[in-house]
């Protein structure tokens, strides 16, 4: 006879790993869409890496900070202000791609969402390891990380499509996701596992 299990599929457990899911094809469906974009500007492959490069960079900067920031600070709010800023980028690079063709607004955008993705996907997971059962742990950050990889598998060709589409179609539906997630983040409870 198996003994009872502590429950690991509660709520609060699927909606971050939804959130992880959509942060990630956010992330991941802009990434591999992002050097097409530079060039549709009119800017070459060089410039398109340097882009990559700073959005990289950035993230990982801001890691350390965000990681000192969620011991010491409410976990929830940290995670809202990252899932805003993913929210909100699409609409940046929009606004580039429909009223100002400007490669400073493009690279300063890219910035702000390498920013956002620090908060988002640093809070996901440490959010996550609160909320998985311990004696479960390696479990659930199995099913954790498989939205990563399901993201990872799915987001380049669901951008090339949108961006084959046009890149507003993109940058909007990116934007679109952003906002859902802005909800599952909201339902995730204010209680001290969390906060």
């Amino acid at each position: 006879k198996m003994k009872n299990q502590t429950k690991l599929w509660t709520k609060d457990f699927v909606i971050i790993i939804i959130i992880n899911f959509l942060v990630f094809l956010n992330h991941l469906m802009i990434l591999a869409t992002f050097p097409f974009f530079i060039s549709y500007l009119g800017y070459s492959d060089t410039v398109s890496g340097i882009c990559v490069a700073v959005f990289s960079l950035i993230a990982v900067v801001f890691r350390p900070i965000v990681g000192w920031m969620l011991d010491n600070g409410k976990r929830r709010i940290i995670l809202l202000i990252g899932l805003c800023g993913m929210g909100l980028m699409p609409l940046g690079y929009l606004l580039v791609y429909t009223v100002i063709a400007s490669i400073i607004l493009a690279i300063i955008c890219r910035l702000a969402h390498g920013i956002a993705l620090a908060f988002s996907n640093t809070s996901t997971s440490t959010i996550a390891s609160d909320i998985i059962p311990k004696e479960r742990f390696s479990e659930g950050m199995g099913m954790f990380g498989m939205a990563t990889a399901l993201a990872t598998s799915c987001a380049p060709a669901i951008g090339e499509m949108l961006m084959n589409i046009g890149f507003n179609y993109l940058f909007i539906v990116s934007t679109g996701k952003g906002f859902l997630y802005d909800i599952f983040g909201s339902l995730i409870p204010n209680n001290s596992a969390v906060d």
